[in-house]
């Protein structure tokens, strides 16, 4: 017992950890953003890409070797990001991994357009990091590029409710209800909204993407609950 509650004490210490991890960089893209040189870079160019030097959180990162973001001209502030790791890696060879963040934005932009940006940012920077801190193993495990997500039901299935995924979409949503000042099961429903919209958009039917959307929203939302039990969840729904 003892032992069992050394280990949750040190996962929990560890989620922390990056918590803190995902702010810094999160604010340290932000910054670079707001930089004059840089905008005017991106407004001639229409496209700038960038490596973050954030030695103060890449030194505490074990399986992070750089943060690079490549920012591209379009409508509205979107934001994506990945890790990008050997497959089949050994331990040392996870240390050489990256994550690269996408960040969509108008030419021109002005600070305003930052409180769109940044619960999204911290979104798939949380996300991305938690895939930093899993097992090689767990990660290959359900592991899919992005189109073959959905070449069934199933494969979406196995994608959404593995362990790997339901755990980083997880805590990446929870970290955007926290910097939005929203329930936390408000923002994992508008995700599974997307899910079922992306699922129909693929050719499936309907009726069944929903019912597979109500399928990973349960896994999600009881991990959720396990994971962080002050998140607000409305169970009646």
């Amino acid at each position: 017992m003892k032992l069992l509650f050394e280990n949750w004490r040190q996962y929990l210490n560890e989620g922390r950890e990056l918590e803190q991890y995902t702010t810094l960089i999160s604010r340290e893209i932000v910054n670079a953003l707001k930089d004059p040189d840089l905008r005017e870079a991106f407004n001639r160019d229409k496209q700038v890409m960038f490596k973050m030097d954030i030695p103060e959180v890449l030194d505490n990162l074990e399986y992070v070797r750089n943060v690079f973001v490549d920012i591209i001209e379009g409508t509205g502030a979107l934001v994506h990001a990945k890790y990008e790791f050997d497959l089949d890696a050994t331990e040392e060879q996870r240390r050489t991994s990256d994550i690269t963040v996408d960040i969509v934005l108008p030419l021109n932009y002005d600070n305003s357009i930052f409180s769109e940006l940044i619960p999204d940012l911290k979104e798939v920077l949380r996300h991305e990091l938690e895939h930093s801190d899993q097992p090689t193993e767990m990660l290959m495990k359900d592991l899919l590029p992005g189109p073959e997500i959905w070449q069934s039901l199933e494969s979406a299935e196995n994608y959404f409710t593995g362990e790997a995924e339901t755990k980083a979409h997880v805590v990446g949503i929870y970290k955007k209800a926290k910097t939005l000042k929203e329930p936390a099961g408000s923002i994992l429903d508008n995700e599974i909204m997307n899910i079922y919209g992306t699922g129909v958009k693929y050719g499936h039917d309907d009726d069944e993407v929903f019912a597979l959307a109500n399928k990973i929203r349960d896994y999600w939302r009881y991990y959720m609950q396990s994971r962080f039990p002050h998140a607000e969840i409305d169970w009646e729904k």
